[in-house]
């Protein structure tokens, strides 16, 4: 298949080895193979997975109340009464539609709603759903935000996590962590060994030695964690043009250490037909299937605190879809939409999934 001789083809061209990272990164991104860029249906019911915006309209409408307080924060109403929004990694446009659907329209009158996205099959999707007057599409966030003066409120539902993650593994002998590196052995598939990280990763600013101190942390030997360092690069490039907002990021994970409590294989997994794989099973199917890592939460307070961000709060989705819509626990409510139980509970979404409130202030 032509997915497989272009992975071999990339290990011939790296020397038969390269970096978790860039295994991963191809198999999302590359243009003609990759998962989100070519392969990808749909998400929600038929897709490889769901989101919480693909089984209730509750986090739409909670993103809502949260704009509407923060656009009076930090934005006002000085500027020509118009007002930005813009949503980052759109999926099948389940939360753009319900954010617009249950804003009142006295706000959604003089919204603009941005939508930043690299994957072709899904934006299809979104320009088939959404209304194309109120909503505008772009290809970067820098963009997006040229087009709002740096003005605006930014969100995020599951982005973090489809960035392509530099997997590590503790090593107490040596006191430092090593990276995964990926050899391929042909028909036996990839071999997975791990040596020191290269001296780019280990400056001072990196996430390793910013957010996870092993004198604070007692790592046991062998511990592996998976670090988000792309999305820190991403994101740097465009927050020198965000001027004033707030930026919400919704994710699964947890603050460092307790991402990885009892998870000594750290977090990395797959998705194919919304079946779960782990170990081996994340290099098969190239291109068909989806892959993800739990998001340290701590890197991206940190990050953020470096870069001129405010963090406002780091709460549950459970909390703060409360927060949001007082109302959500009502049994009637749960009546009507039998998923606000696993979006609220503890040993659901509502514990798993970690909204993070940042602001940027002009």
């Amino acid at each position: 298949m032509a997915h497989k001789s272009h992975i071999a083809d990339l290990f011939v061209e790296l020397d038969g080895r390269m970096s978790f990272e860039s295994f991963m990164r191809e198999a999302l991104y590359h243009p003609r193979f990759g998962y989100y860029s070519s392969n990808i249906v749909t998400v929600g019911r038929r897709g490889d997975f769901s989101t919480s915006a693909t089984i209730s309209e509750t986090l739409g409408k909670a993103v809502g109340k949260w704009a509407l307080q923060e656009r009076k924060e930090t934005l006002g109403t000085s500027f020509g009464n118009r007002w930005h929004v813009i949503e980052i990694g759109a999926g099948d446009g389940s939360l753009a539609r319900d954010f617009l659907a249950n804003l009142p329209l006295v706000h959604r009158i003089p919204l603009t709603y941005h939508i930043v996205d690299v994957s072709e099959p899904l934006l299809r999707t979104q320009r088939e759903t959404l209304p194309k007057l109120q909503v505008r599409w772009h290809d970067s966030v820098k963009d997006a935000l040229a087009s709002c003066d740096g003005r605006a409120l930014i969100f995020s539902n599951e982005l973090v996590d489809a960035f392509p993650a530099t997997a590590v593994r503790w090593n107490a002998s040596s006191n430092a962590w090593d990276e995964l590196i990926l050899s391929d052995r042909g028909n036996e598939g990839l071999l997975e060994t791990y040596e020191p990280l290269a001296n780019e990763k280990t400056a001072p600013g990196s996430s390793i030695f910013d957010s996870w101190d092993s004198e604070d942390v007692p790592l046991k030997d062998g511990q592996r964690c998976e670090i988000h360092w792309s999305y820190r690069s991403w994101q740097s490039e465009w927050l020198p043009h965000f001027k004033t907002g707030s930026l919400l990021t919704i994710d699964y994970g947890a603050p460092f250490p307790q991402v990885y409590h009892k998870r000594p294989a750290g977090t990395v997994r797959g998705y194919f037909q919304r079946i779960r794989l782990e170990g081996a099973e994340v290099y098969d199917r190239f291109g068909h299937q989806d892959l993800t890592a739990d998001v340290n939460f701590t890197d991206l307070e940190r990050w953020g605190t470096a870069m001129g961000l405010e963090n406002v709060a780091l709460s549950s989705q459970g909390k703060f879809l409360q927060e949001m819509l007082p109302s959500i626990g009502s049994p009637k409510l749960q009546q009507k939409d039998p998923a606000l139980e696993f979006l609220l509970s503890p040993y659901g979404a509502g514990k798993a999934f970690q909204v993070l409130h940042q602001r940027q202030r002009g």
